[in-house]
């Protein structure tokens, strides 16, 4: 029983470890594509650049908090 429990908690150990570089990953190109958009770059040009759709990119940028508030 000691080898199944094990088992089972390398690979929890292993799923965590993914989700959490991929929910890194994702956080790193939300910051960049908030960093370009204050730049003046399109939505189009930053969801190119940073591989994700444009869709996505509008979603992150119309949530973004203002720094005048």
């Amino acid at each position: 029983m000691c080898e199944v429990a094990e088992k089972i908690y390398k690979e929890g150990v292993t799923v965590g470890h993914t989700e959490g570089l991929a929910e890194g990953e994702m956080r790193a190109k939300k910051d960049t594509a908030f960093t370009l958009a204050d730049r003046g770059m399109s939505t189009s040009d930053i969801a190119e650049i940073i591989k994700v759709s444009a869709g996505v990119v509008e979603e992150w940028l119309s949530q973004k908090p203002d720094p005048a508030k």
